[in-house]
């Protein structure tokens, strides 16, 4: 091999390991929506990213929610080929910040900043199964419907970005509506 391609190919391997190593705290806030300028799938791009993944699920989310409540939800990813995961996952209404999370789990390294949370460190797959435990609150006053945008990577643990796929699916949850005080105190309409 001559000095030349050497140095390609070591120039090529170091931009490979910034790459892999360009979001050492987890990934960008906002990567959970597929369409933010930087989503997941940007460092993760080898594999194609499987939309509405029926992989990832959010537990613990009622039919509706109701203003001011806290939810204890977990984000699970199953059946893929992944050696460690990761997440990500976003509330918004009416396209504002939702809420506010917490991490449930003292097992897992994570970080929430409002109507956002995720890892900051890759967790081992157990069998086919990742999973996250987390608290969200819905925020005081609810017009509209929540969206949950969430992703997770399913990554081989190589520190690179070829052979890991990112999995996302949207969950919206309409308000809980009460109802409206009947008598000489309710609300004139």
């Amino acid at each position: 091999m001559t000095p030349r391609a050497l140095l390609v190919g070591a120039a090529f391997g170091a931009g490979l390991a910034s790459l892999a190593w360009a979001y050492p705290e987890g990934s960008p806030w906002g990567a959970a929506d597929p369409a933010a300028d930087e989503h997941c799938a940007s460092c993760h791009w080898e594999r194609q990213p499987v939309m509405a993944s029926r992989a990832l699920d959010l537990d613990g989310l009622p039919k509706r929610v109701t203003a001011g409540q806290e939810y204890v939800l977990t984000v699970t990813l199953t059946g893929t080929d992944a050696a460690v995961s990761g997440f990500q996952l976003i509330a918004s209404a009416e396209g504002q910040p939702a809420g506010r999370f917490k991490s449930a789990d003292r097992d897992v390294e994570s970080a929430a900043i409002g109507a956002q949370i995720r890892s900051t460190a890759t967790r081992p797959t157990t069998g086919d199964m990742a999973r996250w435990r987390l608290v969200w609150r819905a925020p005081a006053k609810l017009d509209g419907p929540v969206t949950f945008h969430a992703a997770a990577s399913a990554a081989n643990d190589d520190g690179s970005p070829f052979g890991d796929q990112i999995h996302y699916r949207e969950f919206m949850r309409e308000p809980l509506q009460r109802p409206k005080k009947k008598g000489p105190l309710a609300p004139k309409d």
